[in-house]
């Protein structure tokens, strides 16, 4: 494969990654101008981080891609599909046929990859994606049914109050109905007795004006002058 994508890289159909060159340099393949070292040998990398429980993932929008491969398990891969899709960028000038050969002939010249781990890979991450989106309409699913139920609660709670704020005001209403017929009694009981008062004045006052017209009698006829 070496020779074959050194070739591609020299006629600008693909374009190598800094990595890529410095390994080629430490190899002992010095570049040339017009030429472009062959990628490097895989080399050992650290074990990938522990994989996240995808259902604890939060919502959140662009999720960078490797945290979702991380969190479904996603092992590494000896040739990545994303390498390989820079690869096919590279070979976009080509009709189909001949960047598939292209593509069998590297693999076939390398004995450190095969299109097989490509197709895995690839199938590991889509099955990776497809999973986080499940995660996703089911945690809109059970959000929706945590606001349902949450909205369901509130209207209850609103119509128990309603209704207990009905009864006080029907029971302030019958309070205030009994309220206003005891002020009507008590207010009748007053005048009543107003009344009575004032009957009584005038029997007195009348009375009284006659006993001073019967006493008036005899100082008219024996008084002095």
């Amino acid at each position: 494969m070496k020779g074959i994508l050194g070739f591609l890289a020299r006629a600008n159909l693909v374009e190598l990654t800094e990595e890529e060159r410095l390994k080629a340099v430490a190899d002992g393949h010095a570049e040339t101008p017009g030429s472009v070292p062959p990628p490097e040998e895989p080399v050992a990398q650290a074990p990938p981080p522990p994989p996240m429980n995808i259902e604890e993932c939060e919502i959140a929008d662009d999720r960078p891609l490797e945290e979702i491969f991380s969190a479904a398990g996603v092992p590494e891969s000896p040739y990545p599909v994303e390498k390989m899709l820079r690869l096919l960028d590279g070979l976009r000038a080509m009709d189909a046929a001949t960047r598939k050969a292209a593509v069998l002939a590297m693999d076939a010249a390398d004995d450190n990859w095969q299109i097989a781990d490509c197709v895995g890979d690839a199938e590991r991450k889509i099955a990776a994606i497809e999973a986080y989106k499940q995660h996703l309409v089911a945690q809109v699913e059970g959000s929706e049914q945590q606001v349902s139920k949450q909205i369901a609660e509130l209207k209850s709670a609103l119509e128990n109050t309603t209704a207990a704020i009905r009864r006080q005001i029907s029971e302030l209403e019958e309070l205030l109905q009994r309220e206003v017929a005891k002020e009507a009694q008590q207010t009748t009981s007053l005048e009543a007795g107003l009344r009575a008062t004032r009957e009584a004045a005038a029997r007195e006052t009348r009375r009284m004006a006659a006993e001073i017209e019967r006493l008036s009698e005899i100082t008219l006829q024996f008084g002095p002058g």
